[in-house]
């Protein structure tokens, strides 16, 4: 039951690969979002990192239920309409996170030396693990959408700790024992498990919610019920 999806998704990949490889013709990406990317992975990679983002949206959910080849070829049929249409969308959004990224790094140098350095350091990790080589194939979908809502709470919260470092370091150990448990589980391999990944954005969320809260937050979302779903995950 957990293999059948993975398998389906292989089995549609390659379905797809001529509709795949032309999107990656057409796609207009322009001289600027291609040297925005070049500072975190190669230009090469970026119509290629951007169709694959559109691919995890088309072919993310329902795949379980896939199983004979009327199923299979309706599935095709609709991914391969759907495909070009999702990969502008995600140029759009690659554009956004790329620009909130540039806004974002200058607000992450100190005005004094040493000034805010923990509070300066913890946004640079947190930053290393949303944008990175690969993150636009490798983010899940919905959550590749809210990286620019994520990147400007970064922002507005380096500004503030930069003004008021102590204010700032205690609400960042509010959530030091969610990002320390998140880290374990990556160094572990649990990473990639459904309810670690679950976590995982959901401390995004509390991010917002405890930096910049008039960004909005997803309602749900406290430092009580992450620590009621951390201890279950290690129960």
């Amino acid at each position: 039951q957990a293999a059948h999806p993975r398998g389906v998704r292989r089995l549609l990949e390659f379905a797809l690969a001529d509709k795949v490889k032309q999107a990656r013709k057409q796609l207009p990406v322009s001289p600027k979002t291609g040297l925005l990317y070049a500072a975190i992975e190669s230009q090469e990679r970026l119509r290629g990192d951007i169709v694959d983002a559109a691919l995890n949206a088309v072919l993310a959910d329902g795949l379980e239920s896939i199983r004979d080849r009327a199923a299979f070829e309706q599935r095709r049929e609709d991914a391969g309409r759907r495909l070009f249409g999702e990969a502008m969308e995600r140029l759009k959004l690659a554009e956004a996170i790329l620009s909130a990224v540039a806004e974002l790094k200058p607000q992450l140098e100190a005005p004094l030396m040493g000034w805010a350095r923990g509070n300066l350091d913890d946004l640079r990790d947190q930053l290393a693990a949303l944008v990175h080589a690969g993150f636009l194939r490798e983010t899940p979908a919905d959550a590749l959408a809210q990286l620019p809502r994520y990147l400007k709470a970064m922002t507005l919260r380096a500004e503030r700790a930069k003004r008021d470092p102590a204010r700032d370091q205690a609400r960042m150990l509010e959530l030091k024992p969610f990002v320390d448990a998140w880290r374990q589980a990556v160094a572990d391999g649990q990473g990639s498990q459904p309810e670690w990944q679950a976590l995982r954005w959901d401390l995004e969320e509390l991010r917002v919610s405890v930096f910049a809260q008039e960004l909005g937050a997803r309602s749900g979302v406290s430092p009580k019920k992450l620590a009621q779903r951390l201890q279950a995950l290690r129960a």
